[in-house]
């Protein structure tokens, strides 16, 4: 029987393995990769104080790269370990919340190993972006929240995993506003259920039941926890970009104005781009995006590569996963089998409306994050009483899944490699 500490000592030691898995080679490359020529000088003002340039995103994402600069310096290392820390943290909250899901530790763990071979998070852990730190936040809300969702539990319990919840999706919206789909995706939820009886009702049977939680919480305490507190954590994040404007305060008019500079920053197209690419071809990688290109120094016959790509084997065959699981959540009354393709759904689907004119595929990330849970889902839970073949299967294909990471393992890493080997992982003239 899973223990609170145990759970606790296996967090921990995932946290250790991963943060060591992601520092290999991080001083690489040597150059800003990708956005990180938006986000380091941000960063680096905020240190100074000086008024900051890089208006288009809230301020936190920033601040934890300030973080990692003022500890580690001006430096690759510097500009990236902050985002190996969240890269670590978001694998102990995809566990917790298959834990949440499926109420198994070899599930989870299992969960955590398709994570990892899937190559996204590996290389969103390692580059300086705002993504890795956004999701880091998201999915512990997203943990915290379902575990409101699981029996039995007091009321202090209940409400003490709800607030953080909120704080925690506050936290991911003052990373990037995306994490506002999670949030909104919440209290889409709690209203459909409340207002629909019938659906809390139909799915008494299931250990993960939303009338595990209204039962316990007041509509004012939704309220505080899933409206105000999120709201607040969001806002106090801008406390120390206060500091880097004279005569700006939370209560000022300019302050607000901030915000809308921030939407008119996100709408405004400065230029196109090589690797933009339309929301329709992110599932199947049609355009993935070199992060660095780079001549390895005092070497011209090498070079230095970063390519953010998926793990094909995962990608392709976790949208199956995602109907089978649509499928058999709808046949069976299976809330996770309903959670996980309606959060792959909220994520992907939402750019669509996002009248957002660049789009990129690491726009992907939290939607590709979703099919290790659809895979988790259907190799330990889908029909498992009618396929018992399903069941050696799981291993054969996180083997296969790690096996494909490693092939792509060079231009993930940034290793030095020849001028023309970079085209061995060329499978299609859209990946150059």
């Amino acid at each position: 029987m899973r223990t609170k500490f145990k759970t606790q000592l296996t967090a921990i030691v995932i946290y250790f393995l991963c943060q060591i898995f992601f520092l290999f080679n991080l001083q690489y490359p040597r150059g800003q990769n990708f956005d990180e020529f938006h986000y380091v000088p941000s960063a680096k003002q905020f240190l100074t104080l000086a008024p900051n340039q890089n208006l288009e995103h809230p301020p936190l994402g920033k601040l934890l790269m300030a973080v990692g600069i003022g500890l580690w310096g001006d430096e690759p290392i510097g500009w990236r370990m902050m985002s190996t820390v969240f890269g670590s943290l978001t694998c102990v909250g995809m566990y917790l919340f298959a834990l949440v899901l499926f109420q198994s530790e070899e599930a989870a763990l299992w969960t955590l190993g398709i994570t990892l071979a899937n190559q996204l998070l590996y290389v969103q852990a390692r580059i300086g972006m705002l993504d890795t730190f956004m999701f880091a936040f998201l999915i512990w809300s997203m943990a915290a929240f379902f575990a409101t969702w699981l029996p039995p539990q007091n009321r202090w319990k209940t409400s003490t995993l709800l607030r953080w919840s909120g704080v925690l999706i506050g936290f991911a919206v003052a990373c990037k506003w995306f994490a506002m789909v999670a949030w909104g995706s919440y209290v889409f939820l709690l209203v459909a259920l409340r207002l629909n009886g019938s659906l809390q009702s139909g799915f008494k049977n299931e250990f993960l039941s939303p009338s595990n939680l209204l039962k316990k919480t007041s509509l004012m305490e939704l309220f505080f926890s899933l409206v105000a507190l999120p709201t607040v954590s969001y806002f106090l994040t801008f406390i120390p970009y206060l500091f880097t404007q004279d005569g700006l305060s939370l209560f000022s008019s300019e302050f607000w104005d901030l915000q809308s500079k921030m939407y008119e920053l996100q709408l405004r197209v400065v230029s196109s781009h090589p690797y933009m690419s339309q929301w329709t071809g992110w599932p199947l990688m049609l355009r993935p995006i070199w992060y660095a290109f780079e001549p390895e120094i005092g070497d011209p016959g090498h070079i230095r590569g970063v390519l953010l790509l998926g793990n094909p084997l995962i990608m392709w065959l976790g949208l199956y996963a995602i109907f089978l699981c649509l499928v058999d959540g709808v046949r069976r009354k299976s809330i996770p089998g309903l959670l996980i393709p309606f959060f792959y759904g909220a994520y992907y689907f939402c750019w669509s409306l996002i009248p957002r004119k660049i789009a990129f595929y690491y726009y992907y990330y939290p939607s590709g994050m979703m099919l290790s849970f659809a895979s988790g889902y259907v190799f330990f839970k889908w029909r498992a009483s009618a396929f018992k073949w399903v069941h050696p299967m799981r291993w054969y294909f996180l083997g296969a899944a790690c096996f494909v990471f490693f092939y792509f393992f060079p231009i993930l890493a940034g290793l030095k490699i020849s001028n023309t080997e970079w085209k061995h992982w060329m499978w299609f003239q859209s990946w150059i």
